[in-house]
């Protein structure tokens, strides 16, 4: 190794560096100044008028910034923030002033259901005052609430639940909001010296979508929470020791039928138990003996039968969402959906202004399908035995970067062998435009699947896995690229990889040419893409010139075409050239109506099960209907279909492949505590035997019906009854099969 004595460039370059690792990102623009509510002072009246005589003595902050539907200028209505604490609670007070009060925007709302269209506010607390994460606690001006974490890489995650209480009031000034957030429901070091960071947003739409942030965000920052202001004036704060206990009961009858005969009948009482407990304001200890999660929404049905890889689906079930957003890397390398049936887990998270640590362990009862991925398809493999999932994440903030490290591992029972993997990941960011993400990963496996199709233990294979991206923009052009390299035998079994075995660059030019009336935002972009697989064959390419438009009632639209795609689709198998064009736009054209959006693929399609091409396409669409302020109606359906154009093989021409998917997903809500929820699923598929030269099925069909009554007296203190029944049949298969189930379950936190 040679070293070279440093010269004056290198120095220079290695004191911006440091310097740019070291310098807030964001010049302050304000303080949110904090008050002490003092022991003689009338205890608050949470009634979202903010006209307790306490409220008097807070500090008013109003500079709020407009971010949409033009950034860079000033909010053109009036929002004023006032922090208050005492020794158990922090209250935030919000006057949002309005000009046409009759027109804000107020609906009955779902927990974490807050949409766009509606009049909110959001209140970003960093704790840590590292500009990373944080918590959010969403109000509308109903009152509804949403919260969660945020955090530029990751966005928002609204998973996670606290215990806090809000209320608001409409007058003829606009609206008022009044937060009233315990203490011990914030992750925070009592004794750090950095204060806390605060970012309030505002969101109105009526003609347009406003967005208006107390930071002055602009639309080509990567980092939202650089704009966040120091809270100051907190000081001798709780430590905030405390525990919960929720012991829940779950009461069902369930039938299965296949044809008219029912093949199972079976009723049933469980008692689980979930535990949270703070040792400090930092720490929190989740544990969860055989939880149920029978009221949790069902996935939304998906496009699948024209893939060979699996689909991924989102953590829906309550004790996997604590300290979610630290699992979540570049790489999806925990997924607690592959956590199948758990009957016990117990999860460590902590939280300060220098790391993040989340440590989880669970055990997943037999039954659970592994994914085995390849480079063309994802094979599938059964845990016939019980299993041990053990997941950990360590990141550590260093000023604009941050530095951490992952480890999984999955023991199967009776000596069926385990998967490992372990990796460090780094995200700097240099500024408020331009983040670096870089991660690595090694794996290790013994548990092979069997000729059976089970895993059990066999040869030891070992495989990486790399992935690095790039982002710079600002207000004339941002740019973007990603690598990523997979080998053939990386494999995460408490992940989510459909696919390995392959290596790929993807990158991403954006011209802005700013507010074309009567658009409010014109960009034009390129992006392109070159894979290969692990043998150095082409699996991809492409290169699509598109367009992206934004104008009134938060509307946007984008135009694209792939003029020349060159595809894989089995090892060594036929390239084949497509031609699509793509198009779709969302709208929010008013109150009852709240969002529209269709997204919709013309062109060349390829048959994956026959391996040829034929014209074809995709059409998603979906709604938020608002009939009622009590009433939603989220209505969605996706098609997919390919056309045989007839070749040497099969001359006869026609409509080969067609499924759809439709759900609709509909709330009533009887009160802020009361409400029913009706969801309807149906797919349906569909092969023209004529048109292959094998066995197909010519028609199968699925639906499913859920009926959910909920009561919410407080978070954790819940009743749920529900009905649900599932119906599925093929024209080549076995009589039509149907599952049923009656539930009631009972939760109450101590």
């Amino acid at each position: 190794m040679i070293f070279r004595k440093k010269t004056p460039l290198f120095s220079a370059v290695a004191s911006a560096i440091f310097a740019t690792l070291t310098t807030s990102a964001h010049a302050q623009s304000q303080n949110f100044q904090a008050v002490r509510i003092p022991d003689t002072a009338s205890k608050i009246i949470l009634d979202g008028k903010l006209n307790d005589p306490v409220w008097q003595s807070a500090p008013v902050s109003d500079t709020f910034y407009q971010t949409q539907p033009v950034d860079k200028q000033k909010a053109h209505l009036k929002t004023e923030v006032r922090v208050l604490y005492d020794d158990k609670y922090l209250y935030v007070g919000v006057r949002a002033f309005d000009q046409s009060p009759a027109d804000i925007r107020a609906p009955f709302a779902r927990r974490d259901k807050i949409s766009i269209d509606q009049d909110f506010i959001a209140l970003y607390i960093d704790p840590s005052g590292a500009h990373k994460a944080s918590q959010v606690f969403y109000a509308n001006a109903r009152g509804a609430i949403m919260d969660g974490i945020y955090s530029d890489m990751t966005g928002d995650d609204t998973a996670p639940d606290y215990q806090y209480d809000v209320a608001t009031s409409i007058d003829n000034e606009g609206w008022t909001a009044e937060f009233r957030i315990p203490f011990s429901e914030i992750a925070y070091n009592k004794d750090a010296t950095q204060p806390w960071s605060l970012l309030v947003l505002r969101n109105m739409t009526r003609d347009q979508r406003y967005r208006m942030y107390s930071g002055g965000v602009t639309r080509a920052a990567s980092c939202n929470l650089c704009f966040s202001d120091p809270v100051t004036g907190l000081r001798d704060l709780p430590s905030a020791s405390n525990w919960h206990l929720t012991p829940q009961l779950v009461v069902r009858r369930a039938e299965d039928r296949n044809g008219d005969q029912v093949t199972r009948s079976a009723s049933s009482r469980d008692l689980s138990l979930d535990l949270k407990f703070r040792p400090d304001s930092s720490t929190t200890i989740d544990g969860t003996l055989k939880p149920d999660f029978s009221q949790i929404e069902l996935d939304a049905p998906q496009l699948s039968g024209n893939t060979k890889f699996s689909i991924f689906s989102p953590e829906k079930r309550p004790f996997f969402l604590e300290g979610a957003d630290i699992f979540k890397t570049p790489l999806n390398v925990i997924s607690t959906r592959s956590i199948a049936n758990p009957d016990a887990g117990l999860r460590y998270t902590k939280r300060d202004e220098q790391k993040d640590i989340s440590i989880l362990v669970s055990r997943d009862a037999a039954g659970g399908l592994v994914l085995l991925p390849n480079s063309y398809f994802t094979g599938l493999a059964t845990s016939s035995t019980r299993s041990v999932a053990t997941d950990a994440r360590f990141n550590f903030r260093f000023g604009n970067m941050s530095a951490g490290a992952i480890l999984t591992d999955r023991n199967y029972g009776e000596g069926r062998g385990y998967n490992r993997v372990f990796g460090p990941d780094l995200v700097w960011q240099a500024d408020e435009n331009e983040l670096f993400r870089i991660q690595l990963l090694g794996s290790q496996t013994t548990a092979q699947a069997g000729m059976d199709g089970n895993l059990q233990s066999g040869e030891t294979t070992s495989g990486y896995a790399a992935f690095a991206d790039w982002y710079r923009g600002n207000d004339e052009w941002s740019y973007s690229a990603t690598y990523k390299n997979f080998s053939k035998n990386f494999r995460a079994d408490n992940g989510f990889f459909a696919q390995t075995g392959f290596r790929s660059v993807n990158g991403e030019i954006v011209k802005k040419w700013g507010k074309q009336s009567p658009l409010h935002e014109l960009n034009t972009y390129l992006q392109a893409e070159y894979k290969l697989d692990s043998d150095g064959n082409l699996m991809s390419q492409s290169v699509t010139p598109g367009i992206r438009i934004a104008s009134h009632y938060d509307s946007s639209a984008y135009f694209a075409v792939s003029p020349s795609v060159r595809s894989r689709i089995q090892r060594f198998g036929e390239a084949y050239d497509t031609n699509k064009f793509l198009t779709g736009f969302a709208i929010s054209p008013g109150r009852h109506l709240a969002r529209l959006t269709v997204d919709m693929t013309f062109g060349d399609t390829i048959d994956v099960d026959a391996s040829r091409t034929g014209r074809g396409g995709t059409l998603t669409a979906s709604a938020k209907i608002r009939a009622h302020d009590r009433l939603e109606l989220e209505p969605s359906y996706a098609v997919n279909w390919i056309d045989h154009p007839g070749n040497s093989a099969i001359t006869q021409k026609g409509r080969a492949f067609t499924e759809t998917a439709i759900q609709l997903n509909t709330i009533a809500h009887f009160s802020s505590k009361d409400n029913l929820r009706w969801i309807y699923q149906g797919r349906h598929t569909s092969r023209n035997p004529a048109l292959y030269n094998f066995s197909v099925t010519a028609d199968s069909q699925r639906q499913v019906n859920s009926v959910v009554y909920t009561h919410t007296r407080a978070l954790g203190k819940v009743f749920y009854l529900g009905w649900t029944q599932s119906t599925a049949e093929a024209t080549i298969s076995a009589p039509r099969t149907k599952q049923q189930e009656i539930f009631a379950k009972f939760s109450w936190r101590i």
